[in-house]
């Protein structure tokens, strides 16, 4: 089996615009997903907003290390969370990703890469 990483994106403002049954919802269609999927599912988790997040980038310039608030960019959808599954091959793990209940956004699947034994 391989492994994918689920990146859920979402319009950050329309969901947290979201009424409060609204989000308990949409919440119990997330858990509902990983029940559905418990044997494909490793871990799924959802992040804290972008306003939270700090960035570390390389300055090609001196070599340095520049850190910054916010997200890496500016983007209307941004990663909201993500789940890391285990899928025979792309077409089941697109599958599986097409059951995310994303309601401002969507879902990008990335297959992960494994790294040799030293």
């Amino acid at each position: 089996m391989a492994e994918y990483l689920l990146l859920v994106y979402e319009d950050e403002p329309a969901t947290s615009e979201l009424p409060a049954a609204e989000e308990a919802a949409l919440v119990g269609r997330f858990q509902e997903f990983m029940r559905r999927n418990e044997t494909s599912v490793r871990r799924g988790q959802r992040l804290h907003p972008t306003s939270t997040a700090a960035s570390v980038r390389r300055d090609d310039v001196d070599g340095g290390v520049r850190i910054s608030d916010g997200a890496f960019v500016e983007s209307k959808e941004v990663v909201a969370g993500y789940f890391l599954i285990e899928a025979e091959n792309l077409t089941e793990a697109l599958r599986l990703a097409q059951e995310i209940p994303v309601p401002n956004g969507g879902v990008e699947v990335r297959p992960v890469r494994s790294v040799p034994d030293a």
